[in-house]
């Protein structure tokens, strides 16, 4: 998971689509797609979007948050079918950016929501663009990505709502597309995660085994890391199989940091859990940031600020112990499930933005049947769960149709 900074926003940006610097810097995206990996791009759907535009509907897409740079995969998707889309983005993205950065998010359709809160200007253009604008909305209802891209995280319902709510609103139809997205290797990425795999156990200080198969040393990093973290929360190393063990230690971390704040539980979902606990965290370290004077130092409110950072940082791990299956690489170990555990390695353990490119991808592309909210009768949590399981049966298929493509060679 990336880490990034926890705080009310600074501002907020609007998005600012151009379709002609779109087209303009195409090069440059697709450039910066090879440099990771990704060379080409397969589509399928992509049409059908650009035929309920023309109809006047208002039209909403929601994709798994595959890999990085899938929304420079989607806006090459939508260029290939003549049409644009603006995108909803986590206000991190701008914070963490330049100044120049930020105008190109902005002139690529993205606009900030504080996802922490309830962030009322970002709902409201998100509300507008699908009642008013002639061109599509994008939101990664996922949240994070997972590298755990053959089976679909948790879908936020926030999407669904300001479906809904748009469709209460405008006078003309709203369409929300299920989109799968994923990336296969177009050359055999092995010695590079063999090498990834040296650099890890290094880290850890474990002497590098590639005598050992490949899954095998995932597995037992896996095994070996999180003992570690269960030494240091609880004191003791877990039994039992990995997933029991993941959520039993993300949902002691919950508790404890709960017990300490004074907090009920108010849901049974971690994310929601995760979120709830971390906006509280936020406005208690404001809170007391604002209570220290410029001239004098307060020790007990400066160790009371480094305690609820510390709690901050336990919510950022539950997330990353959260992305973890468990089972996930070794039911089914294609080399694209032990890359993916892999760059989560390497993104946790060297706490970087975005992990090593191994090799040559290819990405896909599939855009579902539309779901006509004139037509259904959806509630917030169906409209969710609908789309969540349709984007889920998107990626079945092309996980089909890239087995097919095997045999067939």
């Amino acid at each position: 998971m990336n880490s990034q900074p926890f705080q009310t926003p600074p501002k907020w940006w609007p998005s600012r689509l151009s379709p002609r610097l779109i087209r303009l810097v195409r090069s440059f995206r697709l450039r910066d797609l090879k440099q990771k990996g990704i060379c080409s791009i397969d589509v399928l759907g992509a049409e059908a979007i650009r035929n309920s535009l023309d109809a006047g509907a208002g039209v909403l897409l929601l994709p798994n948050h595959s890999f990085h740079y899938d929304s420079y995969v989607l806006i090459e998707a939508a260029l290939q079918a003549g049409w644009h889309t603006h995108f909803m983005t986590a206000w991190q993205v701008f914070g963490m950016s330049t100044t120049p950065g930020k105008h190109f998010l902005q002139r690529h359709g993205c606009f900030s929501i504080n996802r922490e809160g309830t962030d009322t200007k970002a709902i409201k253009q998100a509300i507008s663009i699908l009642s008013e604008d002639q061109h599509a909305l994008t939101v990664f209802s996922e949240g994070d990505i997972y590298h755990s891209n053959d089976r679909v995280m948790p879908f936020r319902e926030g999407a669904a709502a300001i479906a809904l709510k748009a469709a209460k609103r405008s006078g003309r139809p709203i369409h929300v597309y299920p989109c799968g997205m994923k990336c296969f290797y177009t050359q055999d990425p092995t010695d590079e995660l063999v090498g990834m795999m040296n650099q890890l156990e290094e880290r850890i200080r474990w002497r590098p085994r590639p005598d050992l198969p490949l899954l095998d040393r995932i597995y037992r990093f896996g095994h070996g890391f999180l003992s570690s973290k269960e030494i240091e929360y609880l004191g003791e190393s877990g039994t039992g199989d990995l997933p029991a063990r993941l959520r039993f230690l993300a949902e002691n971390i919950l508790e404890k940091v709960r017990s300490a704040h004074g907090l009920k539980q108010r849901s049974q979902d971690i994310t929601e859990q995760i979120r709830g606990i971390r906006s509280y965290l936020i406005r208690e370290i404001e809170k007391a940031q604002n209570s220290v004077s410029d001239d004098s130092s307060n020790s007990e409110i400066a160790e009371h600020i480094a305690t609820l950072q510390r709690h901050l940082d336990d919510m950022f791990f539950v997330t990353q112990l959260t992305s973890y299956h468990g089972n996930y690489t070794v039911e089914n170990p294609t080399i694209e499930r032990m890359a993916e555990t892999i760059d989560k390695f390497e993104e946790d353990i060297f706490d970087l933005q975005c992990p090593t490119s191994r090799g040559k991808r290819r990405a896909v592309v599939r855009f579902g049947e539309p779901i006509d909210l004139s037509q259904a009768q959806l509630d917030t949590s169906s409209l969710t769960a609908l789309a969540e399981a349709n984007v889920q049966k998107l990626l079945n298929e092309i996980n089909s149709e890239q087995t097919v493509k095997k045999i067939a060679s």
